[in-house]
């Protein structure tokens, strides 16, 4: 695999960025359950996107899962709180479940601090670039 460029890096960042901006966007708006739905939509997206993101700047050899991008990210001290990143991991997997209406007001009421940690990784991955 080979390293990814300046440029591609902060393709990556962009596209992190403008997933943060859109997840803070549907946060602001209330809590119906369109936006509700909604700002769980945008959290797949951004999660996702983030560890893209991890994986680009990283660089790990050979497949990475999640768990071991997060501590790639650990190791490299782009982030906080890794058990709140592996408590990400299950939300994330529990989302593409489509959960029950109570289990995905639980990981509604997690978003601000999933994307508080989301933008501690992007300063940490900014300053990289």
């Amino acid at each position: 695999m080979s390293q990814p460029s300046l440029p591609e890096k902060k393709v990556l960042l962009t596209h992190l960025n403008w997933n943060l901006q859109r997840l803070e966007e549907v946060l602001n708006q209330g809590s119906t359950e369109y936006f509700k739905s909604a700002a769980l939509q945008r959290f797949g997206h951004t999660y996702t996107m983030a560890i893209k993101s991890i994986r680009g700047f990283g660089e790990p050899e050979g497949e990475t899962n999640d768990k071991e991008c997060i501590e790639l990210a650990t190791q490299n001290g782009w982030m906080d709180e890794p058990p709140q990143w592996e408590e990400m991991i299950s939300d994330f997997k529990r989302i593409n479940q489509k959960p029950d209406g109570q289990e995905a007001e639980i990981i509604y009421q997690k978003l601000p601090r999933y994307q508080k940690a989301f933008k501690g990784l992007y300063a940490h991955l900014q300053n990289l670039a």
